[in-house]
């Protein structure tokens, strides 16, 4: 296969299986995120409220009937959130492709164009990151897999939840054309007004549009959104762009008082990793970080100062993906600054990143005599 293999990752009611995932005994009942406040409307539903009639946007106070007092209200974690986000997309980077552009907390685009043929098949592999995620985090997701990036986002959303929906040349006409027009990403209210006097009410009936009518109607977004459905110049993965600007690993402690020298192997273990990815993805680093969190004892505590996560960065001469100079950056960061309270996470991180085949075309350059 020449053509690319774009997959697009949808977590499943993301927000609210968090919470089920985060607290066990949140499973198989009706939870939503939102404001326990009877005017506040409902900002995610697990799939067991659905079940309810229960969505995002509806109003607390008709959750509240629909699920007949059985409904669970979570008024929202954003840092829960981010945690099995970056969980996810670690994990897609570090198993599967460094390949990965994330379109937000819930979603990205992975390019499996040259890792698909190890699974034999796409389905296998879409099957593999699945099992994967739920793996590591408990959480389902819906995989949409196709040639161009809008078929693959259109894709993830037609079996959910835990779907997988490939789209080809040779079925997309029958999958996409036959769709309403309002389902297609990035057709807005001022367009849909526009086709509505055109009788455009299918896919189908805007592709048949004759070109001109589509360029003096709709102007150059309507001639881009004629390309992409059908099927031409909507392949691009931005991985690096978006995706690969830094690589961390860090570790929470489940007890207090531990001895300098476990923190300081635990460090080593975290540098290891993150050397690996480098590794595997062909990638220098020139800025080394080190996070850390410390228990605060005190019994009066600032909640907000206790959360506070501290960072302290280095920055070296030159590229560089050595473990050896990694660790012992940090390692004199942690020397300096540990005073024997108790830790309650520490991580390595790096960025300032290029990759390898960038710098040697860019040194070479720099050598050249005028």
């Amino acid at each position: 296969m020449n053509q690319k293999v774009i997959l697009h990752l949808d977590m499943d009611a993301f927000f609210a299986s968090c919470e089920q995932a985060h607290d066990k005994t949140l499973k198989n009942k009706p939870v939503v995120v939102a404001r326990n406040n009877d005017r506040s409307i409902i900002v995610a539903a697990s799939y067991d409220a659905r079940k309810y009639g229960i969505k995002a946007g509806t109003p607390i106070f008709e959750a509240k009937q629909l699920a007949y007092g059985e409904l669970i209200i979570k008024e929202g974690n954003r840092d829960l959130y981010e945690e099995y986000s970056e969980r996810i997309f670690n994990l897609i980077k570090e198993q599967f492709t460094y390949k990965v552009e994330v379109l937000g907390i819930d979603e990205c685009f992975i390019d499996a164009t040259n890792i698909w043929e190890k699974y034999g098949n796409v389905q296998n592999l879409c099957l593999a990151i699945q099992a994967a995620v739920y793996q590591e985090t408990g959480l389902t997701c819906s995989i949409g897999a196709s040639f161009t990036r809008l078929f693959s986002k259109m894709g993830s959303d037609m079996k959910k939840p835990n779907g997988i929906t490939i789209i080809t040349k040779e079925n997309f006409k029958t999958l996409i054309w036959n769709k309403s027009i309002k389902d297609v990403i990035g057709v807005g209210s001022s367009s849909l007004e526009k086709m509505e006097l055109l009788n455009v009410k299918t896919v189908n009936d805007f592709v048949k549009l004759d070109e001109k009518i589509i360029a003096d109607s709709f102007g150059l977004s309507g001639q881009k959104m004629y390309q992409k459905l059908h099927g031409i110049k909507n392949d691009e993965i931005a991985y690096w762009e978006t995706s690969v600007k830094s690589i961390s690993k860090e570790k929470t402690f489940d007890k207090k008082n531990m001895a300098i020298e476990d923190i300081e192997e635990i460090l080593f273990n975290l540098a290891e990793k993150v050397v690996l990815r480098m590794q595997k993805n062909n990638i220098l680093a020139k800025t080394v970080t080190l996070s850390i969190k410390f228990y605060n004892q005190e019994i009066n505590f600032d909640k907000k100062e206790h959360k506070k996560r501290r960072t302290y960065s280095e920055t070296f001469n030159e590229y560089t993906d050595s473990l050896e100079k990694l660790y012992s950056r940090v390692k004199v960061i942690l020397d300096d600054i540990y005073d024997g309270e108790s830790i309650s996470l520490i991580g390595i991180g790096v960025t300032n990143l290029i990759e390898k085949d960038k710098l040697v075309k860019q040194q070479s350059f720099d050598n050249i005599i005028i």
